[in-house]
């Protein structure tokens, strides 16, 4: 990811990210994020919901998550990090599969498939203007309707406005 969104992520979650310039032979965050910038947006929005619970839940002393490797494999977001609680395990989970329909360089939910010998998630545009992916055979995943998206942000957003209401 370029350093500019780099650094927004680790300036605004801070606490999620403390480790980011750490020595390697503490972190592996030391190599920043090891992925394309389109999955920005899915990893600020994962950031954003767990500092938002582990905020929302003080009461229940959930440990501060600290990211420990944040990276693409096998074509698919991997999050790392050390503490949390079952909520933020699940929301990990549904970021990492989440990923798996978005393109990793531009963030389009859109005709995204994945290539043949080194895997990558990428839209059909992507694909077709780079040219290290000419040799890669491409194969469109099953299409996710946008719509279902908004549906999953909607559910966050309502399960957040819960979470404040019970902790007034």
């Amino acid at each position: 990811m370029n350093k500019k969104l780099d650094g927004y992520l680790v300036e605004k979650y801070s606490k999620i990210f403390i480790n980011r310039y750490e020595d390697m032979t503490k972190t592996a965050m030391c190599w920043g994020f090891d992925h394309g910038d389109g999955w920005f947006w899915l990893i600020d929005q994962l950031c954003d919901s767990i500092q938002n619970h582990i905020d929302l839940n003080q009461h229940k002393n959930i440990t501060q998550v600290v990211a420990t490797q944040v990276k693409e494999k096998f074509g698919t977001l991997r999050f790392y990090y050390n503490g949390g609680d079952d909520d933020i395990d699940g929301m990990v989970t549904l970021a990492e599969n989440m990923s798996a329909n978005i393109c990793e360089f531009c963030g389009s939910t859109v005709h995204v498939g994945k290539t043949s010998g080194w895997i990558t998630t990428v839209c059909k545009d992507c694909y077709d203007t780079n040219e290290r992916m000419s040799s890669m055979k491409w194969q469109v995943n099953q299409e996710i309707p946008s719509e279902l998206f908004k549906e999953i942000r909607k559910i966050k957003i309502d399960k957040l406005n819960n979470n404040v209401e019970e902790n007034k």
